[in-house]
């Protein structure tokens, strides 16, 4: 067992290590998880929800580092973050990392658990149950309180690939909007960001069944989506359309390519501002509804841009910080 002068020694230079981004990933992503966590799982840490409260604990961080080049009187990290980071290192110096991590969070709190990727970088994710997840730009997953008792729920705002592991006894539902997704075991693409026009659920390996909820009923929609299937749910009408399609397109962004489904202007917009991270500047009145859809692998922007244009008849600029469609 360590000690917790040992404890805080390491933590120390875990800490250092992660504030000079020389960590591998899977230090560096449970060094996020627990501090994403902080806020969501216990009452007793405060609320690091807001930028300002995380900005401050980052500066307090790189004050702590600081007094411990110069040596002061006055220890910097508080009790309960301490007791946080000690219990967070006590598992990295045991080998213990993602799957275990998560687990005894759950088990300790017993309420919701929210996982969130930023603006700028994907986040794979390890569940309690051995589920993979890969979150795309922006995307946030809560874990339900009961997750793995008798189902394994997660509410998904955002866009993710799962690989859900198999277990008959346990499904596993994932609440997008007003749709849920049902599974026991498979691979999976939803794209559910709240400010596009659909929910697109692209199924790539085993049976996927997919529900409506209308006025708290849940209404079956898509009974056994397999290999190829496609469902797109428009959230003004509620028209579903179940295809088949190439499913692997759909999870192009994992490899950081760009793949444009049946989108209007307006979408594109916002799939160029999260692809790029730029702001993108178009007047949404000008959007007639027209409907686009290409695939990039990786070209440079410029000529992405050319390409836009070329196919809407609208003009598309790349800019140092910017994007503007005319």
């Amino acid at each position: 067992m360590m000690s917790d002068k040992n404890k805080q020694k390491e933590l120390k230079a875990v800490l250092t290590k992660y504030l000079q981004d020389d960590t591998d990933v899977a230090l560096r992503n449970a060094v996020d998880s627990w501090y994403h966590t902080i806020g969501s799982v216990n009452e007793e840490a405060p609320l690091l929800s807001d930028p300002d409260s995380k900005t401050e604990l980052a500066e307090n961080i790189k004050l702590y580092l600081t007094r411990q080049i110069h040596p002061v009187k006055k220890p910097w990290f508080s009790t309960t973050y301490l007791k946080y980071a000690a219990a967070v290192l006590l598992m990295l110096s045991t080998g213990i990392l993602g799957y275990t991590y998560l687990s005894q969070w759950r088990q300790a709190s017993k309420k919701e658990i929210a996982l969130f990727s930023d603006r700028h970088k994907q986040k794979k994710l390890l569940l309690p149950d051995g589920s993979k997840v890969l979150l795309n730009v922006g995307t946030e997953l809560i874990l339900s309180k009961d997750f793995g008792e008798n189902q394994r729920k997660v509410s998904l705002r955002g866009e993710a690939f799962f690989e859900i592991a198999k277990d008959k006894n346990r499904p596993f539902i994932i609440q997008s909007g007003a749709l849920s997704t049902r599974v026991l075991g498979t691979s999976f693409n939803i794209n559910a960001y709240p400010d596009m026009d659909k929910i697109k659920i692209a199924v790539l390996t085993g049976k996927v069944m997919v529900a409506k909820n209308v006025a708290g009923i849940e209404e079956t929609i898509a009974g056994g989506m397999t290999n190829g299937a496609t469902l797109s749910f428009y959230k003004a009408t509620g028209k579903t359309e179940l295809k088949t399609e190439d499913t692997e397109l759909f999870s192009f962004w994992k490899d950081n390519k760009l793949y444009i489904d049946n989108s209007t202007l307006s979408e594109i917009a916002r799939q160029l501002e999260r692809y790029y991270h730029l702001k993108v500047v178009f007047n949404t009145k000008t959007d007639q509804g027209k409907r686009y859809t290409i695939k990039f692998n990786k070209e440079p922007a410029n000529r992405v841009m050319e390409i836009l244009s070329i196919l809407t008849k609208r003009k598309f600029t790349y800019q140092t910080n910017q994007i503007t469609i005319k």
